[in-house]
């Protein structure tokens, strides 16, 4: 009986996963349909709905079922329903995305149902986490090799944020009777192997670059459909100019100026069709790793204009100038690498504007373009050496764990072998 509440309980796990995987190939077909009849929106106000509803059971549960009276338990339910919404709202601009709190947070539900038949710990929480954040990153490969899909490490993180918040409102809202306080080491082998595979998961994801996807797909003619899909991902590389300092792009400096010269022209359009029209939006509009020349040009231009704003405004002359200088130094970068799409957009900065800020600034000073660089640079190099550590670090804990302090657990493993 057991061993047939055990499959049921995965059988619900992996049928949760294939009607995630199968909405995949559908979904582009499902929001222009839902959006030519009822609006985009509806996917936002169908997850609220949701969330609301599910709020309300659980509160009935806990007030009429478990009569429990203790107000940590409402309070921390309340404050992820509260968050399933705030991030709802967040995502209001591309309402669909919602949609992953709803398939995760299903999918969160079943697998805790299903390890509970095995873990009764606490570490099934984390555990029950990992598992659906691997179904996520497995969820975006699938998306990558779909046409007119793309792969996002954003998505990945909201996969794995809707598990996590169901776990949150199971630990101290619900607090299942049946988990105890007590952590056993298979419990905790079982939470550092799924870490693991998470880990090498994106890692592997993050170096499958498109000039890796181009290595393999030469030597292996059967992978070269995954020529024309959109990149995976691409590590930001360091320039650096004598004109300009150090600044930050996903493509080379001469892929930089062959795109230019390629597709100046449709950027430049783009960019004028943009011209009078939300900033923010534009920028979630066209993905970096899609669109990399068209969106850090844009980021360039915003933040050229916005210091030459802030010249303006400035309360004394050295603010003044030093704005100037960073104005200054972005639209170098704009005429030297952006140089056809900057012409042909209304973007460009006049000769005499230039040469009134140029004689205002000192030019051999140097700088560093903060676009694209992020708060810290990772390179691929410094991906992998931090997976490894944490991987090392997780099979010393678990020597200790098993070996060092549980004695009374090795007797019974050594019993076993016995």
């Amino acid at each position: 009986m057991n061993k047939k509440k055990k499959f049921l309980a995965w059988l619900w796990v992996a049928l949760t996963s294939l009607a995630i995987f199968l909405i995949v190939p559908m979904a582009r077909s499902i929001q222009k349909f839902v959006s030519a009849h009822w609006g985009r929106s509806l996917f936002g106000y169908s997850v609220l709905a949701v969330v609301g509803v599910a709020f309300m059971l659980l509160l009935y549960f806990l007030v009429f079922k478990l009569k429990i009276r203790s107000p940590s338990n409402y309070i921390w339910l309340t404050a992820v329903a509260g968050l399933y919404v705030y991030f709802t709202l967040k995502l209001w601009r591309v309402p669909e995305q919602a949609i992953h709190f709803l398939e995760y947070g299903v999918l969160g539900y079943f697998l805790f149902r299903a390890l509970s038949l095995s873990i009764r710990d606490k570490t099934i929480y984390p555990i029950a986490f990992l598992g659906g954040a691997l179904v996520g990153i497995f969820d975006e490969i699938l998306q990558w090799m779909t046409p007119e899909r793309y792969f996002d490490f954003q998505d990945i993180g909201l996969n794995a944020l809707a598990v996590g918040l169901f776990q949150v409102a199971l630990w101290k809202g619900i607090e299942p009777g049946i988990i105890g306080e007590k952590i056993w080491p298979r419990s905790i082998r079982t939470l550092s192997l799924l870490l693991a595979v998470n880990l090498l998961l994106l890692g592997a994801c993050a170096s499958n670059t498109p000039g890796r996807v181009a290595g393999y797909a030469e030597r292996i003619p059967l992978f070269s459909w995954l020529l024309k899909e959109e990149p995976m991902n691409e590590f930001t590389q360091k320039h650096e100019d004598p004109d300009v300092g150090v600044f930050y792009s996903r493509l080379s400096a001469d892929l930089l100026k062959q795109t230019d010269e390629v597709r100046g022209e449709h950027y430049a359009q783009i960019l004028r069709d943009w011209k009078d029209k939300d900033y923010s939006q534009f920028l979630s509009m066209h993905n970096p790793l899609i669109h990399p020349f068209l969106y850090e040009m844009r980021v360039h231009i915003f933040r050229r204009d916005k210091k030459e704003e802030e010249a303006e405004k400035a309360r004394n002359e050295n603010a003044r100038r030093e704005a100037l200088f960073i104005s200054y130094k972005e639209n170098i970068i704009l005429e030297k690498y952006f140089t056809g799409a900057l012409r042909k957009s209304n973007y460009t900065w006049t000769p005499e504007k230039k040469k009134n800020i140029e004689a205002l600034v000192d030019k051999a000073k140097p700088y560093r373009s903060p676009v694209s660089a992020g708060f810290f640079r990772i390179t691929e190099k410094t991906v992998w050496l931090a997976i490894i550590v944490i991987l090392v670090s997780l099979a010393v804990v678990n020597y200790f764990i098993s070996f060092s302090f549980c004695p009374e657990y090795r007797r019974l493993g050594t019993g076993r072998r016995r």
